[in-house]
């Protein structure tokens, strides 16, 4: 089997904003700074609120209309904890609500890293640890934020090798031998001129759409069920590219938004290599010619 091989980049381009949504305990809105505290049953409510904005709104092109308390029964809570999730979800940015009452007119804000920033403390389970909060997106709960760089190979020290002390070695000599004359050293030959350089050769570039070293193909499961559950705001990065192009062509990719943003970026590159041919043949025209 032929070994494919996966973007070397940072993490923070490839972590999917749902896992770091899931995986914080507080958010912040980078736009008004305002922090909130976020359990289970708060980031539970903004998804229900937000498939439902999706399908009405993105789907059939309508509004957005909910009550609280029926979104509340939905997910197995009560009338008061709805509102005070609402309250919590309003105040820091991830739903607006246009009309006063119970049911209310929903805007629903997509999660993105340019809006909000995910953490979460990492001594959370620690017993009297001070909180240290660090940002899920660069600090996934399921992986290393560096994974996938090769660590370098360190160089093996050379032990020393000792000096021979020449004193040692005359007292070794028989006393019936004498050191040999020192033979004359031949007229150093005429140095001959360096061998012009080569040029070097060019660095072949990996094609966005092929994998840079082998992928962890135990975990081509997690990324297909991510890529066909992506909705209209989800965030597609170019690591994400060897993987739409590897199961599209397997046929196991079917979702609209994955495809329209693997078209998307095919199109892009494409356009940027044509122009990228252009420059070089332009510049190969100018070159003066060395005959002439």
């Amino acid at each position: 089997m032929t070994k494919i091989k996966y973007i070397n980049t940072d993490v923070f381009q490839y972590v999917p904003i749902e896992d770091a949504f899931n995986e914080c305990t507080r958010i912040t809105n980078l736009t008004t700074g305002i922090t909130e505290s976020l359990s289970p049953a708060d980031k539970l409510f903004y998804v229900r609120m937000r498939h439902r904005h999706q399908f009405f709104v993105n789907e059939r092109g309508g509004t957005y209309y909910d009550d609280i308390d029926q979104l509340g029964a939905s997910i197995g809570i009560s009338s008061s904890t709805a509102t005070r999730i609402v309250a919590k979800l309003k105040k820091v940015g991830l739903v607006v609500a246009t009309l006063s009452g119970r049911s209310n007119k929903w805007t629903i804000l997509p999660l993105t890293s340019d809006n909000f920033l995910f953490e979460r403390d990492i001594n959370a389970m620690e017993r009297g640890a001070a909180p240290e909060w660090v940002d899920c997106l660069k600090n996934p709960l399921f992986g290393n934020a560096k994974e996938d760089v090769a660590p370098e190979v360190q160089e093996e020290k050379q032990q020393p090798i000792p000096e021979t002390d020449p004193m040692c070695e005359l007292d070794e000599l028989p006393e019936d031998e004498t050191p040999a004359p020192e033979k004359v050293k031949p007229a150093p030959k005429p140095a001959k001129k360096p061998a012009a350089r080569k040029a070097p050769a060019k660095q072949q570039t990996v094609s966005p759409f092929e994998f840079s070293s082998p992928r962890d193909e135990t975990k081509d499961w997690f990324y297909l069920k991510h890529y066909q559950g992506a909705e209209r705001f989800t965030t597609f990065t170019d690591f994400d590219l060897p993987y739409l192009a590897l199961f599209k062509a397997q046929g196991a990719l079917n979702n609209p938004y994955a495809l329209d943003y693997l078209q998307l970026r095919t199109d892009q590159i494409q356009r940027q290599l044509a122009r990228n041919n252009d420059s070089i043949h332009k510049t190969e025209q100018h070159k003066p010619n060395p005959n002439q």
